[in-house]
C-alpha cells in the first residue's frame, strides 16, 4: 500500500501531467487558427512535440514509482524532495532586456509567471489581443527580477503555483518584500488548500484554476484590476 510520502509524489506529478496535457490540448486549438507554411507553424509543432515528450516522461516516473515500469523516458526529472541546485536561478535582467509585448497598448501591464512556454505564449496572446501589454517570466527567480525592475509599471501579476524550484507560495512572499501590496492572482491546475489559504491571508488577490478558459482569464484580469482601481479611488477620496 502507498505511503503518505508516495501519495504527496502522486498527487503532484498527476498534476504535471494535466498541465501538460492542457499544453497539448490548447496546442492543438491554436494550431488550428494559423494557416500552413506559415512563419509560426514551425515554433508551434515544436511546442506540441515537446510537451508531448515531457508527458510520456512524466508518465514514466509514475509508472516507476508506483511499480510499473512500462514507460523508458529519455531522462528522469528531480523526484519531489531531492536537492535542486542553485545553477537554475535565472540570470539577473536589466530594464533594457526585458521584453514587453504590445508596448503601446492602451490597458494594464501585466506580467505571466509560468514554466509551461505554451501557457504563456496563450496567455499573453489573448491579453494583448484585448490591448493589455504584458510581460512573460518563466520560473520565480525570471519574475522577481522583472518585477524589481518594473514594479511601478506591473499592475497585476498571474502567478502559477506549481513551478520547479521555487513555487507560487515562495515567489508571492518574495514579491512583497519588494512590494507589500503586490497584486497577484494565483493559476494552477492545482494547489494544497493550506499554502493556499495562507496566500489568501496575505494578500492574494484570487485563484484561476487551470485549465482556463479565454474569456475566464480576461474575466478574472479585468475584475481583479477593476477592484484594485476602486480600492485606489477610494482611498484617494479619503485623503
Amino acid at each position: 500500500m502507498p505511503d503518505s510520502g508516495d501519495i504527496t509524489w502522486a498527487k503532484a506529478t498527476a498534476n504535471e501531467l494535466n498541465n501538460l496535457l492542457q499544453v497539448i490540448s490548447e496546442s492543438s486549438e491554436m494550431l488550428e487558427s494559423i494557416c500552413p507554411g506559415s512563419a509560426d507553424s514551425e515554433k508551434y509543432f515544436a511546442i506540441l512535440r515537446n510537451g508531448v515528450a515531457r508527458a510520456t516522461r512524466v508518465a514514466g516516473m509514475m509508472s516507476d514509482r508506483l511499480g510499473g515500469g512500462a514507460f523508458e523516458t529519455a531522462e528522469t526529472p528531480r523526484a519531489p524532495g531531492n536537492p535542486t541546485s542553485k545553477s537554475a536561478e535565472a540570470a539577473p535582467v536589466s530594464k533594457g532586456d526585458i521584453r514587453i509585448a504590445n508596448p503601446s497598448g492602451a490597458r494594464e501591464l501585466v506580467m505571466i509567471v509560468d514554466d509551461e512556454e505554451f501557457v504563456t505564449m496563450i496567455a499573453e496572446r489573448v491579453l494583448t489581443d484585448e490591448g493589455y501589454r504584458v510581460v512573460t517570466a518563466k520560473d520565480g527567480f525570471q519574475a522577481i527580477e522583472i518585477y524589481r525592475k518594473l514594479k511601478e509599471q506591473i499592475l497585476l501579476v498571474i502567478l502559477d503555483f506549481t513551478m520547479p524550484v521555487m513555487d507560487g507560495a515562495d515567489v508571492f512572499a518574495e514579491l512583497q518584500l519588494i512590494n507589500p501590496k503586490v497584486p497577484v492572482v494565483l493559476s494552477s491546475g492545482f494547489a494544497e488548500q493550506e499554502p493556499l489559504r495562507n496566500m489568501l491571508s496575505h494578500g492574494l488577490r484570487g485563484f484561476i484554476p487551470k485549465p482556463y478558459t479565454q474569456q475566464k482569464l480576461l474575466t478574472q484580469v479585468r475584475s481583479t484590476l477593476d477592484a484594485l482601481n476602486a480600492e485606489r479611488s477610494g482611498l484617494r477620496r479619503v485623503l
